[in-house]
């Protein structure tokens, strides 16, 4: 009879789990030596696992010899350890790794003869508290010293290679070898100290379960990403999903069970209890009652299930040392022995209980009532047997059914583009890649076919040049290259978590708003900076949002902005603004679709959106939560309601005086129980006013000169003063923040005008500009949301050869040609910039950018120095002047800048690559 239990289910999923890695790897056509190794290494582990789950779901003492089987397989895995610490990256010491190897084996054939002289003179014992047969500690200690020695010649060996690595492969060296030191030791130091009686056997069986789940699911992760072996796309989705569902089958298994002990206890106890009170065993599983009285200490049997013959003096035993300790009504393992012993006798599972002891005062005595082990045994299998079931049905769909589900969606359109890619590269530029799907990958290969098409034209032309063609195609091919490769990288790249996270987040940013009455604009800057894949980026918990609604039978148009900062650090925020920019894009898109006009009133369209955003952010359970100002403005009347959740306050800007809108607090963060009522807040803007919303990040500044102590703004009113300074331009706002100090956490801004005379860039010049310039400004931002992309260049072209002291124009076409990476163009709209307004560090910092990408060194440099001057703390800019400083030959000016960042942010990425690059120059 078969019983499946917590440890059957544990040791199934490790024995799934690795053989499906070993088949994975052995699959693998034309891998590399070290890569054999590993795959034979999960072979044995998979034996050690497959031995454990028979002696688990067979409780019978010939189970006991499942010992033949997980000794050997745990010597030679851990040999195979070995031998893959010689052959990763590659064998240097081939000679050396012979000798020790072959005295590796040699070691090993002894110490397994001797474990099994161990088991076959030993008599198996039934550990209740493992719930398998198995034998005394002593037996296979030495094969427990041995693997402890062969894990530590790995550990030298790896140590001696980390050493002796160049650089590059330092890193990957130093990776697989911690993994494989974590996911070893544990398990291998604790069957040491099984076998010296240290610790008992169901400490082993959950140290060795957790770190053989979790720890092979890192170490494969590890491997996949730094082997040279070709992996395919497919196989990561997979095996990420197998692995995943394993380790929430072992979690669930481990909660089902726990409850199922209990549930156990409860009944059994409850039949004992009913035993005692009534005399009468019919209908219960009791298979004995047994009692002692106080005043004879005599043994008397009360009850006996048909079969049994209940030891006397056992349980006379028993009770009487359960009473003195007052062990009562606690299940307690019992062994109801033969009267008389035969030689060499090993309890069958028919001889194993579990006893629960209690007290009749009334009678003065004390009762044993025991239930049979494999009662217990099988009122745990009615619920682990469909855990099994579930747990390989489920691995089956993912194993049998993904491929299928996902080869035309995914596998198919990449295995298309990458053949496309290869067939570019040999020179074959009349390709079609068919589009499969019409999604992202779909997208990218539309994208190939026009970038192939628009090759071959180019080469087409060149023909007719016959004296300049060669040169040309040169430089041709060379960007076909590089684009292919950008192409391939994005392809293989997707499992950047950062990288994934902020192009997810960066769409549902939208400022969709089209009032020419109520203008919004935003600025957003994440504190997490880094680099992936020599692309760099920033995520964070910020969050803007715009659009306009219609309402009632006139159609009143109303502006919605949002500005929100969902709690947490890097991944937590980021992803508690991905969840706040869904929601919120949701409803605006409910709200807004197809010119729909809304019958409900503004004030309860936000009262609606308030508790649907509290709603999702509640589900939670404190984990997510963000502080949020959302509001509607009519664009005629000016007539403005919000609520603010527990967010800085808003800032009014009239007649060149900022104040707060709010003085206290009227509703907490989204996701937070609150003891505040639902309050909407209204406030009547006049013609001109600036509204200001912002994160925490306006405040958060470390003010102190140098940059290294922290001193914390603790001033409120310092922004209003800012404000104040920036006469209503954002730009001038954010360079005169980062001009305060170092920021320390994320920065967001949306500026907010209604019914303003002048551009918002303006503020501070007061230059007249004719209606029309500012109604074709407004269109070409318009059509920049709508990516129409070059009708706005000419539309702003248009607009500085009309007015060319308007100056948010070469500001916002600078822009454009920056985000496109076109820094020859954006240099020159930024320069026609800075000479209507030099006093601008953030477009300074925008064309040093664009002159470092352009080679112009020199000019970088001074530009970046003129961000230095009045923002010392600007993280960016110093990484930029010390890169900048590097490319110059001037080591020791770039050193002393970049000693400066590192006290700012010293983890930075790219602060990181720099020290690197400078000390490998001896600086």
């Amino acid at each position: 009879m078969v019983y499946f239990n917590s440890w059957a289910i544990s040791t199934l999923i490790c024995s799934i789990f690795t053989f499906i890695i070993f088949a994975f790897l052995a699959s693998l056509k034309r891998k590399a030596n070290y890569t054999s190794a590993f795959s034979l290494l999960f072979l044995f582990v998979f034996l050690i696992n497959f031995g454990f789950f028979i002696s688990a779901i067979f409780p019978q003492p010939s189970a006991s010899y499942h010992r033949l089987v997980t000794g050997p397989a745990a010597v030679f895995g851990t040999i195979f350890l070995c031998i893959f610490a010689y052959l990763y990256p590659r064998n240097d010491r081939p000679k050396e790794a012979k000798y020790v190897i072959a005295s590796l084996l040699g070691i090993s054939s002894i110490t397994i003869l001797y474990s099994y002289f161990q088991i076959f003179g030993s008599r198996p014992v039934f550990d209740f508290k493992g719930q398998i047969y198995n034998y005394h500690p002593k037996v296979g200690n030495l094969l427990a010293i041995s693997l402890l020695a062969f894990l530590l010649v790995m550990i030298f060996i790896q140590v001696r290679k980390i050493i002796q690595a160049d650089k590059e492969e330092r890193k990957s060296i130093f990776q697989m070898s911690l993994g494989m030191d974590i996911t070893y030791l544990v398990p291998v130091v604790s069957n040491l100290l099984l076998r010296e009686g240290v610790i008992t056997f169901n400490l082993f069986q959950q140290l060795y379960v957790g770190f053989m789940i979790l720890g092979y699911f890192s170490l494969i992760i590890l491997f996949i990403n730094n082997t040279v072996d070709k992996t395919s796309f497919m196989t990561k989705i997979v095996g990420i999903t197998v692995a995943t569902c394993l380790v929430f089958a072992q979690a669930f298994s481990t909660v089902v069970n726990l409850k199922n002990e209990s549930s156990f206890d409860e009944i059994s106890l409850k039949e004992a209890i009913n035993f005692l009170k009534t005399g009468k065993a019919e209908g219960s599983s009791i298979a004995y009652a047994v009692s002692v009285s106080d005043s004879s200490n005599k043994p008397k049997l009360l009850t006996k299930s048909s079969g049994i013959e209940p030891n006397l003096t056992a349980s006379q035993k028993d009770i009487l040392e359960n009473r003195k300790l007052g062990n009562f009504s606690k299940r307690t393992s019992s062994v109801n022995s033969p009267k008389i012993l035969p030689e060499g006798y090993v309890p069958p599972s028919s001889d194993l209980f579990y006893s629960y002891y209690l007290r009749d005062e009334a009678g003065e005595r004390t009762l044993q009532v025991a239930f049979p082990y494999l009662y217990y045994r099988k009122f745990l299998d009615d619920t682990n047997s469909w855990i099994a079931l579930l747990t390989m049905a489920l691995v089956f769909v993912v194993l049998v059914l993904f491929p299928f589900f996902f080869n035309r969606s995914l596998v198919r359109p990449l295995n298309t583009l990458i053949q496309g890619v290869g067939e570019v590269n040999l020179g074959n530029l009349t390709v079609q890649i068919p589009v499969l799907v019409q999604d992202e990958i779909g997208y990218l290969t539309g994208s190939f076919n026009k970038m192939v098409d628009s090759i071959l034209e180019g080469r087409t032309k060149l023909e007719e040049y016959a004296d300049t063609l060669e040169e040309k195609v040169e430089a041709r091919t060379k960007e076909v290259t590089e684009k292919m490769e950008e192409i391939h990288t994005l392809k293989v790249q997707q499992d950047g978590d950062y990288f994934l996270t902020s192009l997810l987040s960066k769409p549902l940013m939208t400022n969709w708003n089209r009032s020419s009455q109520v203008t919004t604009n935003f600025y957003i800057e994440q504190k997490k900076k880094f680099i992936f894949k020599n692309k760099e980026s920033e995520i964070g918990g910020d969050i803007c949002i715009s659009g306009n609604l219609l309402f009632g039978s006139e159609k009143e148009k109303w502006t919605v902005f949002l500005n929100g900062d969902a709690m947490g650090k890097s991944m937590q925020g980021a992803g508690g603004a991905i969840v706040l920019g869904t929601a919120m894009n949701n409803i605006m898109a409910r709200s807004a679709s197809q010119g729909k006009v809304l019958s409900v009133t503004p004030e309860d369209w936000i009262q609606e959106t308030y508790r649907e955003l509290d709603d999702i952010f509640r589900t939670f359970d404190g984990v997510m939560m963000a502080s949020v100002i959302l509001g509607l403005i009519n664009e005629k009347t000016g007539k403005m309601y919000y609520f603010n959740a527990e967010h800085p306050w808003a800032v009014l800007l009239r007649d060149a005086k900022a104040s707060f809108l709010e003085r206290e607090l009227t509703l907490r963060k989204l996701g937070s129980p609150s003891e505040m009522s639902f309050k909407i807040l209204e406030f009547q803007l006049a013609p001109g006013d600036v509204l200001y919303i912002g994160s925490d990040g306006r405040d958060d500044i470390n003010l102190t000169e140098d940059g290294i102590s922290w001193v914390m703004n603790s001033d409120e009113n310092l922004f209003l003063k800012t404000v104040e300074d920036s006469k209503g331009d954002l730009d001038n706002l954010v360079d005169r923040i980062h001009g305060l100090g170092a920021l320390s956490d994320d920065l967001s801004l949306i500026r907010i005008g209604f019914q303003e005379q002048l551009s918002p860039s303006l503020g501070e010049t007061k230059i007249e500009v004719s209606e029309s310039i500012l109604r074709k400004y407004a269109e070409a931002k318009a059509l920049l949301q709508q990516r129409e992309i070059g009708t706005a260049i000419v539309l702003l072209e248009e607009t500085i050869e009309a007015s060319p002291n308007f100056k948010a124009a070469p500001r916002l076409l600078g822009q454009v040609h920056y985000d496109r990476k076109e820094y020859s163009p954006a240099s020159g709209w930024f320069e026609k910039y800075l000479e209507l307004d030099s006093d601008s560090p953030n477009i300074w910092f925008l064309l040093s950018v664009c002159y470092k990408h352009m080679k112009e060194y020199d000019k970088a440099g001074v530009a970046a120095e003129k961000v230095r001057i009045s923002q010392p703390h600007r993280l960016a800019n110093l990484i930029n002047l010390s890169d900048n400083y590097r490319l110059l030959g001037r080591f020791s000016q770039a050193r002393s800048i970049l000693d400066s960042a590192q006290s700012i942010d010293g983890e930075s990425p790219g602060v990181r690559k720099l020290d690197e690059l400078l000390k490998s120059k001896g600086y």
